[in-house]
């Protein structure tokens, strides 16, 4: 399979290395001041229907060329800021021909006196950093959404999972006509918005809220799209509704509603599925453990906070979204509103946004573990099955006010509620490798978990007289309540040299936990010149909370569960606080970005059982130094280099000495002597794009080294009994690395990208009082070439292929070394008659894993769409999930001695019939774009 991917690579790149070169060159040129006009922007499109073929930036002299074009007609277009656009019909090309276009003549804007200009708009601009795409140019289906317009865009990709990439870097953020859409959570966009709604799509580096505010660019921006839609849309009601039914009882339903009117922007989203689909992001924001992290992020260097739960990890919300790759079924209800609106002369702008989710998962598992401690080594094969039910209601906020030219404030509350339900049935059995049994058992547990959390940020903005020097203060609060309720049934038996131990447990839990934090920071910036400044802050946060966990086990005299259980019981008490003060010294030039300080770091923390009033406390002080340096090459040229430290504290459950024995197999205990982590940590990276040759490279590298890494201490008993408490350790490390580089393949109508991760590391865990070293390794080479053509055929290869190894410094015979390969082809071909047909291939193999968990895994989906009623607003739709009904679910982790080979259920072949609806389908079918009217009036 492999060698059959690098020659089909090979003869593709072969085929565009002696393709017809066929060229246009030729000069964009001001008449009136007889002079070219330096890196205007030349677009190429078809003359048929206006899609774009290529653009590219004239160079300084106003001098093109345009190469590798095929025959046929075409119609150039020139753009440059402050000028009006030009059109010119183009002679048919003919093949190894350099048409000469000549001077392209574009006249001042402001030399138009009382003359009314009437053009088409140019396919690209760019202004500045910002390039702008008219959507025009980018021919979709009808019933498309934002995502799919993307991905015919140069410079732009969009991965499976809907991750949008502009020149090989992450969107981080989506705007509706400059405003958040959800708070920024780009896939409710990109996944939800209909294509034909958009009339451009702008693309540019946001700056961060602090380099806005101080003027001195700090190195930190996001890469941003904001979707500026069409005039008739930002007065109107639009969007899309689809419902579908299946066979196995399947269903899948979704509403798209916006209403715009001017600023004030409205949106519905729901759903309602049980086919694992989202058409937007649950996040689970609460761990219904009673701690919080959040209020804990105004340090000088940065602090992380474990937030251990007490072995109630799966209380969370169970969706990860990988559709039919999710472990389980799901059944899904969701909805989402929200509203922007801008008004008092644009100082006020609210964006607000609701959603609620309930979230119904099945899971089946069957995990096989190989435990590889020196000494212990045995198999163990548990099989579960997981009913889980969570309901989630979350509302945010962010309120921006201008109250006057040098102060405004920024307001951002967020409120949110979790129930979750859960009922976990499993079995189990442990045996050595010569077959002799180490213990047995079967279990049911249940639980109820209720969490409230209520969080509001405040960040108060000043700009004195001086420019540049500037006040500000970022405030936060927050609360966190949760309740959790549950049952444990277990029957264990163990075995050891004729020995029989049976051990059973019938109780019940309950835990009221409750967190309460406050943070903040504050930051003067004293202007040292133009281009630098010197940024001093002080902070302080505190972190308080209290958890009552009380157990009862089963009275057979009473037949009640009234038994206290004194040692699965704790009452503690916590109190955390943190506070320093930091400088930094920042500076733009015109090429450079340089900043470089240190934060002085006092922490002290502060645990006290109330149940036998130990009382345990920690202090230090800490030095956290930081740097950055990033050199811009050009507009999208670029290098960056960060050095950052930060300080990982132990939680309060690490700390305390109390056993929790619930699980009979793994026993946990604190370590009171458990002292704070110091991580270091190094990332450099190199970026160059061309976005008018559609080339990106993108070079990462990361470094982190960790002092008193918080590790793990493992003994095990002759009966498979693993008991683990946290202890420090140095000698922890990781190294991580990524290369993608990605080019067209001239003539061929394909782009391709080619990239490589590659990660190393050192860990260490103690195995019955003895360190062990554990070195891994992943190594992961990637594929993808993407052909299309015209408005027919889209095709997207890919192949990656990961390979994990680990060698264990106690025991060599214990390394391990297991491989996962990806072959697949994601295929539309667009019909006549308003057909289209899609089809989704991938082959999974799985090699080097636990016997019978090495599966090819043949993944084909595929569906037949029919476009039909007045322009296309109704879509017909006949799939296939699974169509060879060959899906399976196999993952493997590796953890510190041992490894977990997992199987568990997933969709399996299911047909559906879906009809969708779209609203507002205006401009629809218009051919060759919208045209501006360019008025100047003279001076």
């Amino acid at each position: 399979m492999q060698k059959t991917l690098l020659l089909f690579i090979i003869i593709f790149t072969g085929i565009a290395a002696f393709a017809q070169k066929t060229a246009i060159k030729g000069r964009v040129f001001d008449s009136t001041e007889n002079k070219g006009l330096a890196y205007a922007t030349v677009s190429l499109v078809k003359a048929q229907d206006s899609t774009l073929v290529t653009f590219a930036r004239a160079d300084s002299t106003g001098s093109f060329k345009l190469n590798n074009i095929e025959r046929g007609k075409y119609l150039i277009s020139t753009s440059y800021v402050g000028y009006a656009p030009v059109w010119h019909p183009l002679p048919t090309l003919q093949p190894d021909m350099v048409l000469d276009a000549g001077n392209i003549n574009m006249t001042n804007i402001a030399r138009l006196q009382d003359v009314n200009v009437m053009a088409k708009r140019p396919p690209v601009e760019i202004n500045n950093d910002t390039i702008e795409f008219n959507t025009e140019n980018f021919k979709t289906q009808p019933n498309a959404v934002v995502e799919d317009m993307l991905k015919k865009m140069p410079g732009v990709t969009v991965d499976n999972d809907g991750t949008v990439k502009v020149n090989g870097q992450v969107v981080k953020r989506v705007l509706v006509n400059g405003k958040e859409f959800f708070t920024g959570d780009v896939k409710m966009a990109t996944k939800n918005l209909s294509a034909d709604a958009v009339d451009k799509v702008q693309v540019f580096d946001r700056k961060s809220d602090q380099a806005a505010f101080t003027g001195v660019d700090d190195g930190n921006s996001e890469k941003t799209i904001n979707l500026k839609l069409k005039k008739d849309h930002n007065n109107a009601v639009f969007g899309k509704m689809n419902a579908g039914a299946g066979t196995n009882q399947r269903y899948d339903a979704q509403a798209n509603i916006n209403k715009f009117n001017g600023n004030e922007q409205m949106s519905f989203l729901g759903m309602g599925n049980n086919t694992n689909r989202q058409g937007f992001s649950l996040m689970d924001v609460l761990n219904f453990t009673g701690q919080l992290s959040r209020g804990m992020r105004n340090g000088g260097g940065g602090v992380r906070i474990i937030a251990n739960n007490d072995g109630n990890e799966g209380n969370g919300l169970p969706i990860t979204g990988l559709g039919q790759n999710q472990q389980g079924v799901a059944t899904t209800v969701a909805a989402g509103a929200n509203y922007n609106n801008t008004w008092n002369k644009d100082k006020t702008d609210l964006s607000t946004n609701y959603t609620a989710s309930n979230i119904h998962l099945i899971t089946d598992k069957q995990d096989n573990m190989q435990n590889l401690l020196p000494g212990n080594i045995y198999n163990r094969v548990d099989s579960s099955h997981t009913i889980n039910n969570a309901t989630q209601h979350r509302f945010n906020l962010v309120l921006d006010q201008k109250v006057d030219s040098s102060f405004s404030f920024k307001l951002m509350p967020s409120v949110t509620w979790q129930h979750s339900e859960k009922n976990q049935q499993g079995s189990y059995n442990s045996e050595t490798p010569g077959k002799a049994l180490l213990n047995n058992g079967f279990s049911n547990n249940t639980s109820r978990a209720d969490a409230f959390n209520v969080a509001t940020d405040l960040l108060l903005r000043k700009r004195l007289h001086k420019k540049g020097r500037t006040i500000s203060g970022d405030f936060n609060v927050a609360y966190n309540h949760s309740k959790l309720n549950g049952s444990q049934v277990s029957n264990n038996t163990f075995y050891n040299n004729g020995s029989v131990i049976d051990s059973n447990i019938n109780q019940l839990t309950s835990r009221d936990a409750i967190t309460r934090s406050f943070g903040g920071n504050v930051t003067y910036t004293e202007p040292l010149s133009r281009r630098s400044l010197l940024a001093l802050n002080a902070f302080y946060n505190v972190n308080s909370g209290k958890s009552i966990k009380q157990t009862y086990n089963y009275n057979n005299t009473s037949g009640k569960h009234d038994k206290y259980d004194s040692v699965l019981s704790n009452n503690f008490r916590s109190n955390y606080t943190y506070s320093g003060g930091g400088v930094n010294f920042r500076t733009n030039k015109k090429k450079i970005n340089l900043t470089v300080g240190a934060s002085l770091q006092a922490a002290t923390l502060k645990a006290i059982n109330n149940t036998n009033l130990q009382t345990i406390q920690q202090s230090f002080t800490d030095v956290l130094p930081n740097a950055l340096f990033q050199y811009q090459f050009t507009q999208t040229k670029s290098f960056r280099f960060e050095y950052n430290t930060s300080t990982i504290q132990p939680s309060v459950a690490q700390l305390q000495p109390v056993a929790d024995v619930s699980d009979p197999l793994n026993v946990s205990t604190g370590n009171p002597a458990l002292k704070r982590a110091y991580a270091q940590s190094i990332v450099a990276n190199y970026i160059a794009a061309n976005l008018t040759r559609r080339t990106n490279l993108f070079i990462m590298f990361n470094y982190t080294a960790t002092a008193n890494a918080i590790a793990q201490s493992d003994s095990v008993t002759s009966f498979g009994t693993r008991i683990s408490k946290p202890i420090n350790a140095n000698g922890v490390n990781n190294i991580f690395t990524n290369v993608e580089y990605g080019f067209p393949l001239r003539g061929l109508h394909t782009q391709l990208e080619v990239g490589s991760s590659f990660s190393t590391g050192n860990n260490v865990a103690f195995v019955n009082g003895a360190k062990n070293t554990i070195a891994s390794s992943t190594w992961g080479p990637n594929v993808t070439v993407s052909y299309s053509r015209d408005n027919k055929i889209d095709i997207d290869l890919t192949a990656n292929l990961t390979l994990n190894t680990a060698k264990y410094s106690l025991q060599s015979a214990l390394n391990t070394h297991y491989m996962r390969q990806n072959y697949g082809i994601n295929m539309t071909n667009y019909l006549p008659w308003g057909l289209s047909l899609h089809n989704e291939f991938n082959y999974i193999l799985n090699t080097g894993r636990t016997g019978g968990y090495n599966t090819n895994i043949p993944l084909w989906n595929t569906s037949v769409s029919k476009y039909f009623l007045h322009n296309s607003r109704g879509e017909l739709k006949l799939s296939v999930a699974d169509m060879l009904d060959k899906n399976t679910g196999i993952t493997r982790t590796s953890n510190l001695g041992y490894i977990i080979d997992e199987r568990y259920n997933v969709l399996r072949r299911y047909f559906m019939l879906t009809f969708t609806y779209s609203l507002n389908k205006s401009g629809l079918k218009t051919s060759g774009g919208p045209v501006i009217k360019i008025r100047s009036v003279g001076n």
